[in-house]
């Protein structure tokens, strides 16, 4: 068995890069602990709400939380398909292909969330929807990271 010169020399390992949180999922903290205080003014001690934009998951709960903090609704659109234990493969889900994963609305303006991370693209049925929902005037956003998304929603909301 041959072993690769990484697992030779643990020292030629790539460490993963350490997650620093940005000041707008740091403000979202704050603005979700402040939410929680108030909502429940008679419990002292509250866990703090923790958010990180480092994952697709973890991206669309910011963006998620913080549209809804401000007063918005937003809701995740699943569009997965099934397992079905019976045939032993997928079925495939009824909605529209190509839908984005957040779909909102705030101050009577429809807003389409569609979440990337890392090096993942729009494929040519997204690129379909968002041309569809521009065309029919609604907002469109493919979201990379949260500092980006609070900067375009700020600038779209107001």
């Amino acid at each position: 068995m041959r072993l690769t010169e990484a697992k030779r020399n643990p020292e030629i390992r790539k460490k993963p890069k350490a997650y620093r949180k940005s000041e707008a999922v740091r403000e979202l903290e704050r603005i979700a602990d402040a939410e929680a205080r108030k909502l429940h003014p008679t419990c002292p001690h509250l866990a703090p709400r923790t958010f990180r934009d480092d994952s697709s998951r973890g991206l669309t709960a910011c963006i998620m939380k913080y549209i809804t903090l401000k007063g918005g609704f937003a809701s995740r659109v699943n569009n997965q398909g099934t397992f079905n234990r019976k045939l032993g493969k997928y079925i495939p889900s009824t909605s529209k292909r190509g839908l984005p994963d957040i779909i909102s609305t705030y101050r009577g303006l429809s807003f389409h969330i569609e979440v990337k991370h890392g090096r993942d693209v729009l494929s040519a049925s997204q690129k379909k929807i968002e041309s569809e929902v521009i065309r029919s005037g609604g907002l469109y956003y493919v979201a990379h990271n949260f500092t980006e998304f609070k900067i375009w929603f700020n600038s779209m909301a107001i």
